[in-house]
């Protein structure tokens, strides 16, 4: 019964130290649900598998599975979250977009997550799809790489003008 409780405990510190992990940058306090908690102290992890979902202000990252890392000392957890990865049907949502990929780490460290797999950025009815896009949540700055096609890597993209419906 210790040992629950010590797991326990240690899962709270570490997500209430991921406060410094900022998916908005408004800042604010995170939530963190999903089906089920796995907890590993040895590897600094916790997990959140089934339907996950990680959301602060007004943004959402949501996905099969996600995984919160604390690299800490070597002892099992640090003091707060360094990487959160999202693994299956990933989707991080802004107020002004939409991105959904194959799995997303954010690292706490530079406020930059990667989405990798069928990458689909949309904002409104704009669209672009690629292989890999890299989304800086403090400075909105967005880099995506092009998918393999026919003619090489390729991002495509439509764009609708302004005031069209």
């Amino acid at each position: 019964m210790k040992r629950t409780s010590l797991a326990v405990a240690a899962a709270i510190a570490l997500l209430a130290s991921g406060a410094s992990a900022q998916i908005d940058p408004g800042g604010g306090p995170i939530g963190v649900n999903g089906d089920e908690l796995d907890l590993d102290q040895e590897a600094g992890r916790i997990s959140y598998i089934g339907r996950a979902e990680v959301t602060q202000g007004d943004n959402r990252l949501r996905s099969d599975r996600i995984d919160a890392y604390s690299e800490g000392d070597g002892e099992g957890l640090g003091s707060g979250v360094d990487r959160i990865e999202a693994i299956g049907n990933v989707y991080f949502v802004t107020p002004e977009q939409t991105m959904r990929g194959d799995r997303a780490v954010f690292v706490v460290a530079n406020n930059t997550i990667t989405v990798t797999g069928d990458v689909i950025l949309s904002q409104g009815r704009n669209v672009i799809t690629g292989s890999r896009l890299t989304y800086n949540t403090e400075t909105g700055r967005a880099r995506m790489e092009g998918a393999p096609t026919a003619a090489g890597n390729r991002v495509r993209g439509v764009f609708y003008p302004e005031g069209e419906n």
